[in-house]
């Protein structure tokens, strides 16, 4: 059974998602092109993938002191044993990534990367979430943080 938190944090996560996800569906054509922040909205995408994908590593690893299942993997490759840089390290290298990929293989590295989240969102408990007041809540920012960068590109589409 899922917890009341598990669901509160997923219906924060899917509020903030829906909007995003759908406008870059929306914008499938112009994913190439560069956003107000100065990287493509691909390159922007790759790096929204791998911070869902963090979060699946860090409710294992951090919050549950667990391990990660033999083969688990960043979509991008990145090797975690190896330490945590900063997020600008992180972001520089997961834009690195989308360059060289498809538009379609950036999306669906972002939809299985969220599947992903909602699945490990589905098993926290209650307790967990108290433990954790300053994580949950801010899971699924970055679609809200981001936003801008597709709703800019979504602007210039009648110039």
């Amino acid at each position: 059974m899922t917890s009341e938190s598990a669901h509160r944090i997923r219906d924060s996560i899917e509020g903030s998602w829906r909007p995003f996800r759908d406008l870059a569906e929306s914008l499938r054509s112009r994913l190439e092109e560069k956003t107000p922040a100065g990287w493509t909205a691909k390159e922007m995408l790759g790096t929204i993938a791998f911070w869902d994908e963090a979060a699946f590593g860090w409710i294992t690893l951090g919050i549950r002191q667990g391990q990660l299942l033999e083969g688990w993997t960043f979509g991008s490759g990145f090797d975690h044993s190896q330490g945590w840089p900063a997020a600008d390290v992180h972001n520089a290298r997961e834009a690195e990534w989308a360059r060289g990929k498809t538009v379609d293989e950036v999306l669906q590295r972002c939809d299985d990367a969220h599947r992903q989240l909602l699945a490990i969102i589905a098993t926290v408990t209650d307790e967990e979430a108290v433990k954790n007041p300053d994580y949950f809540p801010r899971l699924g920012g970055h679609y809200r943080d981001h936003l801008p960068e597709l709703e800019a590109l979504a602007g210039e589409a009648g110039t």
